[in-house]
């Protein structure tokens, strides 16, 4: 599963903004990403009188539109899923996801502060990798003026991507991730890249992945 960090921050607070400029900056150091957007109040993803809309409400459980430009998927699912679930949908061919919202999750946060008549954070301190802010605060967070998005990059770089030529291991279970030991990763991986080198045009295994469903 790639890193991922969660852009947090209040309302209007310029949370979309920032991820405008800082993943341009990323791209231009050569890192492929992904970003998973949070609604809090909903989003429509059928829009009426679309064929996808249509094979939606015939039953399918899952619609994907592919074109020459791209693909969207329209999903049900039970209940709201947390960043974690939703990388597993977004896959593994990328180096970072960003996620905008998500301030109760556990992946890293960088929060963009909104100044303003009683203005506060809306993580706690201990739980931010980085703040983004044009004022002084009283907080040992790294504080970044929005302007220093090159700044920013570093840290993430630094913190989060150094490892990125590392070889890491993921596993779900009922499309919930489960956390590996370091041990276990490494056990796991030389089993399955064993197995696949011995496989008719596999070539060098870059990544692997393996999907098991069974039977009812």
């Amino acid at each position: 599963m790639p890193p991922m960090i969660s852009i947090v921050g209040r309302a209007k607070s310029g949370k979309t903004s920032l991820l405008e400029r800082l993943i341009p900056e990323l791209k231009r150091r050569g890192y492929r990403l992904a970003t998973i957007k949070h609604s809090a109040h909903g989003y429509d993803l059928n829009q009426t009188g679309k064929d996808s809309q249509r094979l939606a409400n015939a039953g399918s459980d899952a619609v994907v539109v592919s074109s020459y430009q791209g693909l969207s998927m329209i999903k049900n699912v039970e209940k709201e899923l947390g960043p974690e679930e939703l990388s597993l949908e977004v896959g593994d061919n990328y180096d970072l996801i960003f996620t905008e919202g998500f301030k109760k999750g556990k992946a890293a946060k960088i929060e963009v502060y909104k100044p303003g008549p009683a203005a506060s954070l809306v993580c706690d301190p201990s739980e931010l990798m980085a703040v983004v802010a044009d004022e002084a605060l009283d907080i040992t967070v790294p504080i970044y003026p929005r302007s220093d998005i090159s700044g920013l990059a570093d840290l993430i770089e630094q913190s989060l991507l150094a490892q990125a030529g590392n070889s890491e291991l993921s596993l779900s279970v009922n499309d919930h991730p489960i956390p590996l030991s370091p041990f276990i990763q490494d056990y796991m991986s030389r089993i399955v890249l064993a197995m696949v080198s011995g496989l008719k045009g596999t070539g060098e295994a870059g990544s692997v992945n393996i999907r098991l469903r069974r039977g009812q």
